[in-house]
């Protein structure tokens, strides 16, 4: 329950206060034929005054200063000597003046005692239990407010399915979540109309909570239906992701992203990279291009390296070179940059490759620096430059996991060049 709920709550529940007083004065005879929901003569003028001091017009303080009267009126009143209609009525118009004044703690204890008079008509009764069972829950009494609204919703001929939410948030709030469920699942089915989000939600929350992911998924489809908003879109997928069913989990984002609901660039990176690990990487190159040929991806390091990683798992290895050079431009250290030298070898680029591993090598900080020098060794001796090809492996000579690598390579330089008669 929202606070705008409570003071809604609140105004209308004294408006109703002050219609009854009316009533009453209005009534006469009617009344005369119940005894039981009487004032005394008496109290029934000093009613009269509240109720003309309530209705008056004015400006602000006017209107603050007869509340104080009729407050003042109110507490004169020897409610010993009221009946016990008069005194329910009396203490329940003072609940609903603190109430207004948001003196939530005087306002309930007022309407107990009125509740506890069980002095009112049947109805005027449980709208004052309710009001009680809504105060308990504001200030934080949960499990007082429990058994209230139960005994309310136990005597209400048709309880609203407002009230169960009500009562479900309560035993929510009191952490008895286990409790809650029952409740906030009558409030959504007994619906005549669209749910409210926030029932939709608090259900929603005890699906999740309680790993119930089938009824979870089955809510969500209802609430994306009524409130078609990115968080359920986003909430179904990550479910079917929890399930290990990552197939649907992608059918969920693409569907969100043609209804328009995945347009933030970490949002469409996901779709792509989930795309690859489905086996669609060209559907995924297909996203991370139109990203960020329109903007909608930002264009930092890792949207360029994933754009590289859809186009190289498509094969698309020359289409790769650009996005994966802007991404090892960004990187700090060149880990990349011996990536796009391993693509540039598969196109038989070997002067971009060698060029590649010099950004490489000078920016340092790399986790196999003796490989690195084994990829130059063998782009330069594709590109039969012996010489360069010999010095790179020499240094790859020098690292323990690759110098038997790279004796072989040597001794292969070797033998090729004697075999074409080249000379140094």
């Amino acid at each position: 329950m929202t606070n705008a709920d409570t003071i809604g709550n609140r105004t209308v529940w004294i408006r109703w206060t002050a219609f009854v007083v009316l009533a009453l004065l209005l009534a006469g005879p009617a009344f005369a034929q119940r005894a039981q929901y009487q004032f005394t003569d008496r109290n029934l003028k000093k009613m009269a005054k509240v109720f003309g001091f309530l209705q008056a017009e004015g400006t602000e303080e006017e209107q603050a200063a007869n509340k104080e009267k009729a407050k003042d009126i109110l507490l004169g009143i020897n409610l010993k000597r009221a009946r016990p209609y008069g005194r329910a009525r009396i203490l329940c118009t003072l609940g609903g003046l603190e109430v207004q004044e948001g003196n939530n703690e005087a306002s309930l204890e007022y309407l107990e005692r009125c509740v506890a008079e069980e002095a009112l008509q049947p109805e005027d009764q449980l709208r004052n239990l309710f009001m009680v069972g809504q105060l308990q829950t504001m200030l934080g009494r949960y499990d007082e407010a429990i058994v209230t609204l139960e005994s309310w919703i136990a005597q209400v001929e048709t309880p609203s399915p407002s009230s169960y939410y009500t009562l479900a948030v309560t035993y929510y709030q009191a952490d008895r979540a286990e409790e809650s469920l029952a409740p906030a699942k009558k409030a959504v089915e007994l619906s005549v109309d669209t749910p409210r989000e926030s029932w939709y939600r608090l259900l929603l929350s005890l699906y999740l909570e309680r790993s119930e992911y089938d009824e979870a998924l089955a809510l969500l489809d209802d609430i994306i239906l009524a409130y078609p908003k990115k968080a359920y879109w986003a909430q179904m997928a990550a479910i079917y992701s929890e399930k290990d069913n990552s197939a649907k989990s992608l059918a969920v984002q693409q569907l969100a992203k043609r209804e328009g609901f995945v347009t933030e660039s970490k949002d469409l990176m996901r779709v792509a990279q989930m795309l690859m690990v489905e086996g669609l990487p060209h559907q995924g190159a297909a996203v991370m291009k139109a990203g960020l040929e329109d903007g909608s991806i930002e264009p930092t390091k890792a949207a360029y390296q994933t754009y590289s990683d859809t186009l190289l798992q498509s094969r698309e290895w020359a289409l790769a070179v650009e996005p994966l050079s802007k991404a090892a431009e960004m990187q700090e250290d060149g880990a990349l940059y011996v990536r796009l030298a391993q693509v540039n070898l598969q196109l038989g680029r070997w002067g971009d490759a060698r060029g590649a591993l010099d950004s490489a090598f000078d920016k340092g900080d790399l986790n196999d620096e003796g490989q690195a020098h084994i990829l130059y060794g063998i782009a330069a001796f594709n590109d039969k430059k012996w010489k360069t090809a010999t010095r790179a492996f020499t240094r790859a000579e020098r690292f323990d996991g690759t110098a038997e690598t790279a004796g072989k390579w040597k001794a292969y330089v070797d033998r090729e060049k004697a075999r074409l008669g080249v000379t140094d």
